[in-house]
């Protein structure tokens, strides 16, 4: 299976025990998501918990968590071509082929990417490519393997979120989405540039004022200041002594609602992450690198795999593995092993596999519902070490 060829590239010398039980692992998440998957509901809506405050009946929909659980089987290596997951490309196509809401949006289009096949894709960000990118629903960049069915779903799909994008350079759930005191969120805008990236990696020509009014965003998003703490993320030949400003995310910056200003371990690996991507579509600047840096130094000094630390936005603890998921791409993207003194990916493989149920779940009951379905679906994206290596590499 892919996850073992994987992990055997990124494990260390004498690991192996680690890498068959997260093969062990992955495989009963699998078993567990392909059993619940629903011909006419697909993996079910985000339903139940609540929306913030835990209160009433949250995300009614299915083409998010729809997309997540496909894009999580075909990091794990489940074919593209199994009846499941054709099945339920199938219910996303004909039922929710551009959804209305900036999360799901995002995720679908780097599901639909990864099931198109952009792991055989050129990398259109590279220099040499980026005059063969395309906006044209019909007209597929040169040397794409995409098909063009799936490339004029890409093409649609980008088109709405791009449109999403607000004044200030980030995303919300809707263009229209103005209450809780900000017009964009780091958690909506960290999915968004995911998406974004990965449609710019496929060859779909993302303009470069995308990513700077993104970047703007993320650069007023971050705390004006931290404490000084040792810097988390050392490089060979760095400065061993130097120190850097622990400086976090939060929800919102200028919310309204005093909780959504709060920094959090979740919104914190959202906005380092964020910033990572647009790094790859803008290099690299000193105000880029130490807002990069800054934000790894408050991930080390809070760092824990337990609980999404700091304070969360919405419920106390809230959205646990989303903040490990976000970790991840951190790790990889940056090609860090250390945050701090600490082994992000082994504390976060542990804990992850010591919560798994004998039915094969990782339920994260600090989610919304399903919390089986959709914590399985983040633990194994953050097992698989799912951005890496990137598609289209």
């Amino acid at each position: 299976m892919r996850v073992l060829l994987l992990l055997a590239l990124v494990a260390p010398a004498g690991a192996a025990s680690l890498e068959a039980r997260i093969e062990k692992s992955v495989a009963r998440g699998v078993e567990f998501l392909l059993s619940k998957f629903d011909r006419k509901k697909g993996w079910g809506g985000a339903m139940g918990t609540g929306t913030y405050g835990n209160q009433g009946v949250a995300y009614p929909y299915s083409a998010g968590p729809t997309a997540l659980v496909s894009l999580a089987l075909l990091k794990a290596g489940v074919p593209s071509d199994h009846k499941v997951i054709r099945r339920a490309f199938s219910f996303l196509r004909t039922r929710h082929r551009t959804p209305g809401v900036a999360y799901e949006i995002s995720v679908m289009i780097v599901a639909v990417a990864e099931y198109a096949g952009a792991k055989r894709s050129p990398d259109y960000r590279a220099r040499e490519r980026r005059a063969q990118r395309s906006t044209g629903r019909f007209k597929l960049p040169e040397g794409s393997p995409l098909k063009k069915q799936h490339w004029t779903w890409l093409v649609d799909l980008t088109r709405k979120l791009l449109n999403f994008q607000a004044k200030n350079g980030g995303w919300r759930y809707y263009p229209s989405d103005f209450h809780s005191g900000g017009i964009a969120d780091v958690s909506s805008t960290q999915f968004a540039l995911l998406a974004l990236s990965t449609a710019s990696r496929c060859g779909f020509d993302v303009k470069r004022e995308v990513f700077e009014r993104a970047r703007a965003f993320l650069i007023a998003s971050q705390s004006a200041k931290g404490r000084l703490v040792p810097r988390a993320i050392h490089v060979p030949g760095g400065e061993p002594d130097a120190m850097d400003q622990a400086r976090g995310f939060p929800y919102i910056q200028k919310s309204t609602v005093l909780p959504y200003r709060r920094v959090s371990g979740g919104m914190t690996a959202a906005g380092v992450a964020s910033l990572l991507l647009v790094r790859q579509e803008l290099g690299s600047d000193e105000e880029l690198e130490k807002a990069i840096r800054d934000g790894f130094a408050w991930m080390g000094r809070f760092f824990t795999v337990k609980v999404n630390p700091g304070y969360a936005p919405f419920l106390r603890g809230s959205y646990h593995f989303v903040w490990l998921y976000a970790l991840e791409r951190c790790g990889d993207m940056a090609k860090r092993e250390l945050i701090g003194e600490r082994s992000w990916f082994a504390e976060g493989a542990d804990y992850l596999m010591s919560a798994q149920e004998k039915s094969g779940a990782i339920a994260d009951p600090t989610c919304m519902n399903p919390h089986d379905v959709l914590g399985t679906a983040f633990a194994i994206l953050f097992l698989t070490r799912a951005h890496r290596p990137v598609s289209g590499g």
